[in-house]
């Protein structure tokens, strides 16, 4: 094995890479943590306040003050890789090699948005890691799905709006920047849609009242089908641990073998939600 570099070094290919897939998860790293990159599991302590903290009043003839009992709870990041080698032969034409590198990077940049949101499960019972979409985190807070009524003119943005709000009024109580990720191809297009009789757009009316919000989209690629709803999500109130991201780690010629080699490695995350209602998802149904 050399050192000699295939094309460009890893370090010059990542500087300049640009991913066809348009992730989510960097959009909620506002407070985040890296781990070393060693398989593994690492353990949290969260203490949390039971019973009755508000302070009391005391007087001269008090000899102690009231109390704040306080609970520990545990949260574990289960560190794991998930590595990959491209090679190719030396006499094979290596035009249309980085664009190869580019469509792995692609693939694996998706592969870190359902981590992020999922945590390899299918509802909050049977996460690896907690997400922003499935979690297990006593904090997370899913609502029951609610109907979305229809309105006399046949449609169903007049409601929309009122449920939505619900959900923001009710984040709007914990201090911090906070983002709705709007999901599911009905709720999508809604969102996108203009209200009855004018020229307005629902989603222009709702971020007017909604000040200070930001409004994203949960890519269509990873979205589960049949599903529709909006996550709430407190940034400040939210914490990333992660151990690395997509990336080509390091590339060369393998002089013996004959062929280059491409190394590519991600690796898990989890979303730790600091407070009760930092995150809240709604599932909506639409009426018929």
């Amino acid at each position: 094995m050399t050192n000699k570099i295939a094309l460009r070094t890893a370090e010059e290919f990542m500087s300049d890479y640009v991913p066809t897939y348009k992730a989510l998860y960097p959009l909620l790293m506002k407070n985040a943590q890296a781990y070393p990159q060693i398989v593994g599991e690492l353990s949290f302590r969260r203490a949390t306040t039971v019973g009755d903290i508000r302070a009391k009043r005391i007087t001269p003839k008090d000899t102690h003050i009231h109390q704040i009992a306080v609970a520990e709870g545990k949260r574990t990041l289960k560190k794991y890789f998930d590595a990959a080698q491209y090679r190719q032969s030396k006499f094979q034409d290596s035009e249309g090699n980085e664009d190869i590198i580019k469509e792995v990077l692609d693939e694996n940049e998706k592969l870190q948005d359902e981590l992020a949101a999922f945590g390899e499960g299918t509802s909050g019972a049977n996460v690896l890691n907690n997400g922003w979409f499935y979690s297990s985190d006593a904090n997370f807070t899913l609502e029951n799905s609610k109907e979305v009524k229809k309105a006399s003119a046949g449609y169903h943005l007049p409601d929309l709006h009122t449920q939505m709000m619900v959900t923001i009024n009710k984040a709007n109580l914990i201090d911090g920047e906070k983002v709705m990720v709007i999901y599911g191809a009905d709720m999508c297009a809604k969102f996108d849609s203009l209200y009855a009789n004018s020229d307005a757009p629902f989603k222009r009316v709702l971020g007017e009242v909604a000040e200070g919000w930001t409004f994203l989209k949960m890519p269509e690629q990873i979205t589960p089908s049949s599903v529709n709803g909006w996550v709430a999500i407190n940034l400040d109130q939210i914490k990333v641990n992660y151990t690395v991201f997509p990336s080509l780690i390091g590339q060369g010629m393998n002089e013996e073998a004959m062929h280059t080699w491409h190394n590519f490695l991600l690796g898990s995350m989890m979303i730790e939600v600091k407070v009760k209602d930092g995150i809240i998802r709604q599932p909506v149904t639409f009426e018929a």
